[in-house]
């Protein structure tokens, strides 16, 4: 089986819903970030096999092949998209590890992209038992029987934070300590490598991160699911517009393309769990991928966790047994945003970057999906063997 490399990546900045990525079409975040791997690779559009994106609320049909297309590539390469809501972007990304393992393909673009700005408005046919009238759009889709429960995703999030018992001042504290971590990294240029600058414009950057944040703002932030709740606007991210995307590769295409990969696949991996505790995800198939790969999880350097809520990451610090200073280590999307479709692929990414840039060796990247599900990828440093 072939050893699956990532060579490189990049993203769009992360803009707030109806803020500065607001105008750009879906396909054209894609086209961006596809067209930057390539040229700073030395790669042309006929050298790649295949390209996979992840896309969540778009406006259906196929954003992969529609973001190939605007990007100006061959016709003749094909694309897929991929729903697996919050996780698109990281299971796009274990299509195109698969693809290659196999020997099937050695050069595969895998990302995701994402615009809640443009967002399509819906509703149920008539004849659907959900449908409440032609002028009642819905916002989020079912993904439980109703009789198991399908709770929206802060509702889940409340319900998990009491599951694990922890307090809405522990969820405040990471909230402000994930802006503190982001702002710092911004500060020291460690994204400098990972954000492109789109139509030239190198003013856009990430909307959300806030410098004045602090415990008594979050304090004021009132709760969003039940009176005396902990989940708040301040300790759950935001919705978000953004694409980010991959460049895998195989050890053939690594030698002739004389490529200088940053890291090796090692494992990937999915679960499922009650649809009513969504963050779950993230947390058991952590524990299912260390448990396969016989390891612990303090033989894991760096964590990478997507933070739709500050409560998935308390609750994957207090079940895995970690350190607080393993996770997240450049902020998460608490401060960066979370554009759906495309936050596995991010984080994958920032993972990727954190372990070049911070002399470390082995990283796990996870995403809890919404109706109880979870991935995570085992990335390991290569870097560090040159």
């Amino acid at each position: 089986m072939n050893k699956v490399y990532i060579v490189d990546g990049c993203r769009t900045p992360i803009g707030k819903k109806n803020g500065k990525l607001s105008t750009y079409l879906p396909e054209k975040l894609g086209a961006a970030v596809m067209n930057r791997l390539l040229g700073r690779n030395a790669l042309k559009p006929k050298n790649i096999d295949e390209v996979f994106l992840g896309n969540a609320i778009g406006p259906g049909g196929n954003i992969a092949r529609l973001s190939l297309l605007e990007a100006g590539w061959d016709q003749s390469i094909p694309a897929t998209t991929i729903d697996f809501q919050c996780g698109s972007g990281m299971k796009s990304i274990f299509v195109a590890y698969y693809m290659i393992k196999a020997s099937e393909a050695n050069l595969v673009i895998a990302g995701g992209v994402e615009s809640t700005s443009l967002e399509p408005m819906r509703r149920y046919n008539n004849k659907d038992p959900k449908f409440e009238g032609e002028a009642v759009f819905y916002s989020k889709a079912q993904f439980s029987p109703f009789i198991l429960g399908d709770p929206d995703m802060l509702t889940g999030a409340e319900k998990t934070g009491e599951l694990f018992g922890l307090s809405r001042d522990d969820m405040d504290r990471w909230a402000l300590m994930s802006h503190k971590r982001a702002i710092e990294a911004k500060y020291e240029n460690k994204l400098k490598d990972v954000i492109i600058s789109l139509d030239g414009d190198s003013q856009i950057s990430d909307e959300s991160i806030r410098e004045k944040m602090s415990m008594r703002l979050l304090a004021k932030a009132a709760p969003v699911v039940k009176p005396g709740g902990n989940i708040t606007s301040g300790n759950s991210c935001l919705t978000h517009d953004g694409a980010c995307a991959l460049l895998l590769a195989s050890q053939e295409a690594v030698e002739k393309y004389n490529l200088k990969p940053i890291a090796i696949i090692e494992a990937v991996g999915s679960i499922g769990v009650n649809p009513n505790y969504p963050p779950v995800g993230a947390i058991n198939v952590v524990k299912k991928l260390l448990n396969e790969r016989k390891l612990t999880s303090n033989q894991i350097d760096v964590y990478e966790v997507n933070e739709a809520f500050a409560v998935k990451i308390l609750g994957f610090i207090k079940e895995l047994g970690i350190s607080e200073e393993t996770i997240n280590l450049w902020g998460g999307a608490l401060a960066y945003g979370h554009p759906y479709g495309a936050s596995g692929a991010i984080i994958t990414l920032h993972l990727a970057e954190i372990l070049k840039k911070d002399n470390k060796e082995r990283g796990i990247a996870a995403i809890g999906v919404a109706g109880g599900q979870g991935a995570a990828i085992m990335i390991r440093n290569i870097t560090k063997d040159e």
